[in-house]
């Protein structure tokens, strides 16, 4: 198996999941998984659907967003399966 630099939809579940295990904002989030807003936004969607990640709303200076312990779960598995990847 040849594998390029780029990284695999896994790859960026898992980077979201892991930065969002401390409570963190969007824009945070965006800029640290190195995604365009439209890719950001897909991911979010998708992971917030699943209950992998979940939203506290009401704060003052905007939403902050968590992983949830499915997505804990979730985490642990995909970080062996990445692992064995390797």
């Amino acid at each position: 198996m040849i594998f390029d630099n780029k990284r695999s939809e896994l790859e960026i579940i898992e980077q979201i999941l892991s930065l969002a295990t401390h409570d963190t904002k969007k824009t945070r989030l965006m800029y640290q998984t190195n995604l365009c807003y439209h890719h950001f936004v897909e991911y979010m969607d998708f992971l917030i659907k699943k209950d992998l990640l979940g939203v506290k709303k009401g704060n003052p200076s905007g939403n902050v967003y968590y992983t949830t312990d499915e997505g804990k779960k979730f985490l642990i598995d995909v970080k062996n399966v990445l692992c064995h990847l390797k």
